[in-house]
Order: structure tokens, then sequence, then C-alpha cells
């Protein structure tokens, strides 16, 4: 990610996906330090710390508001307290206690609308996963290590917001 130009995107309204309203109370601070409104409410999972790191930093400078886990129990469980209020959860396919197939099964369960995209350091085509996995609901792939830029376009395109540039 170093040397990555980052973009940010600000809306002045309080309009988001999925008819999701998030308030003043859930704002971040832009490159300048100035107060906006988040574009989504996400749900970063990942066993690896460092991962779970890099990704919220690198979300919330694209205007992001990031809620990261390490546990997808834990993670699950705080989706289960509000489930309307996240857009999209990004989770790692390979995890303890509970793989990131399992969290995408029981995310779509509780809330069918929410986009869900898992993560892998293995090569795999969107196509090739759900004729292995045709039960599992998801809405993307990204393989690990991914580009700031890709990932951001990625949760932008899959959320129905329009790039800003």
């Amino acid at each position: 990610m170093e040397g990555e130009r980052i973009r940010h995107y600000n809306y002045t309204d309080n309009s988001r996906p999925n008819g999701i309203n998030l308030s003043q109370e859930d704002a971040t601070t832009d490159h300048k330090g100035n107060s906006v409104k988040p574009l989504a409410k996400l749900l970063v999972v990942d066993d690896d710390p460092d991962i779970v790191q890099v990704l919220q930093k690198g979300l919330r400078r694209n205007n992001f508001l990031v809620t990261p886990f390490t546990n997808p129990e834990e993670a699950l469980k705080t989706f289960k307290s509000d489930p309307g209020s996240y857009c999209l959860v990004l989770s790692d396919i390979r995890m303890p206690a509970l793989s990131g197939i399992q969290l995408a099964r029981k995310v779509k369960e509780i809330n069918p609308s929410v986009k869900v995209v898992l993560m892998t350091a293995f090569e795999i085509r969107d196509n090739e996963f759900s004729k292995v996995f045709p039960s599992t609901h998801v809405d993307g792939f990204v393989q690990k290590p991914i580009g700031l830029r890709d990932l951001t376009n990625k949760i932008l395109s899959l959320i129905g917001e329009t790039k800003r540039r």
C-alpha cells in the first residue's frame, strides 16, 4: 500500500446504500481533519491482526466506518446485535472456530441484503467458487494481497455507490 494514492469519497447528505442512514456521531475525519460522514459501515474479519489493522486503516482513509475483528465469533455476535447497520462484511475464508464461509452463511441468514466479500490467499475466481460451494451466497471474492484502490472499488461497486474521482 505504500506509495499508493488514496482517494477520499465525500457525501454531504445522509443517503447511503441499502437504506442505511449514518448519523453525525458516525462521522470520520478526512485527510485534512474535517469531519465527514462515512460512505458505509463495514465489518472486517481476519484472524491475522496485522491484516485487520492494515485494512481498517486503509478503508477508514477512504471514508468507510470500519468495525474490525480478529475473532469471527465475536464479529457474528456484534453483527447480530445490529444487522441493519452494516452494508458489507469483508472476511477471510480460513479462520479458526468459524470459517469465512460459515460466517457468510450466518450473516446472510440474518440479513440477506448485506453484501459479503471473502478474502483468500489462494487463487480463485468467483465462478469457480460458486461451483464448489453452490450454497454459499457471497457477493464477491478478493485475493490477498489486494491493493487498497482495487478493494475500495470492489466495495463501492457492490454497495452501489458511484465512484467520485
